[in-house]
């Protein structure tokens, strides 16, 4: 498997960003859910949860820098 080309830099694409976000709100869960469970509901938390995966689909879409001759 051949890494992309700049991944020393990959904090800087919008999936990456994205990722980090959907595991943060996936460690909040398990950590702090328990002491907001009355103020969010699990479904309102699956929602944006699933808001969030939608959104990464489409941030890999996302042209983010010049094209690169393919090797």
């Amino acid at each position: 498997m051949r890494l992309i080309s700049g991944w020393k830099r990959c904090y800087r694409l919008y999936s990456i960003q994205l990722g980090l976000l959907i595991a943060f709100f996936g460690f909040a869960q398990v950590t702090l859910l328990p002491m907001w469970q009355a103020q969010l509901s699990p479904t309102a938390y699956a929602a944006a949860n699933s808001i969030l995966a939608a959104a990464l689909f489409v941030a890999r879409l996302v042209k983010q820098g010049p094209d690169q001759e393919v090797v």
